[in-house]
Formats: structure tokens, sequence, C-alpha cells
């Protein structure tokens, strides 16, 4: 637990003095770490978790009226080896989707 405390630290110091672009990769990869496996299992998104995430660190851009079969349909999309977890192979693989709709988005 003390190595967990001591990288904490030293992440959140790191981040700190980082430039933006820095401190956001931080999070991306910080971001799945917290969620991911929270139940004690490997570092993989399970639907419940994915679902923590998106309505907890995406607010904007969930819906408070999505349903649970919205919620079945995104993790079925996102999950492309089937495996029923979102791995962060494809959390990254969707927040670029997600940044190539924004860029598209700003641009007009």
């Amino acid at each position: 637990a003390a190595w967990l405390l001591l990288r904490s630290q030293t992440c959140s110091v790191a981040v700190r003095m980082a430039q933006p672009l820095e401190q956001a990769l931080a999070a991306i990869v910080l971001t799945f770490q917290d969620y991911a496996g929270a139940s004690g299992e490997k570092p993989k998104l399970c639907r419940a978790e994915l679902k923590e995430l998106l309505r907890k660190e995406l607010p904007t851009w969930t819906p408070t009226e999505f349903r649970e079969c919205d919620y079945d349909k995104l993790m079925s999309a996102l999950d492309t080896n089937k495996d029923n977890e979102v791995d962060f192979e494809e959390y990254v693989h969707s927040l670029a989707r997600l940044c190539l709709f924004c860029h598209e988005y700003f641009r007009e």
C-alpha cells in the first residue's frame, strides 16, 4: 500500500508540473486505472465500471436519459474483441474517436 501512495504522490507532482497535453495524457491513463478492475478484477472495464466512468468523468457526453440498453449498445461498440470488457486499447480508441468528433465539431 505504501508504494501506491508513493506512486500516487509522484504522479500527482509530475502531473502538476507537466504541460497541458502531458496532464491530459496522465488523466487518460490514471482515470482508466482508477475505474478498471475496481471490483478487484483484472485491469479492464466491465459494463458497470464503464457506466460509472462515463457518468462521473464524461457527464456532458453521457446523457442523463441514457437507458440500460444504451449502455449495452455502447459497451458492444467499444468492446471490439468481444470479451465483454473494455481494455485500455479499446478505451483509448474510444477517446480518440471522441477527440475526432470534437475536432470536427469545433472546426465548424
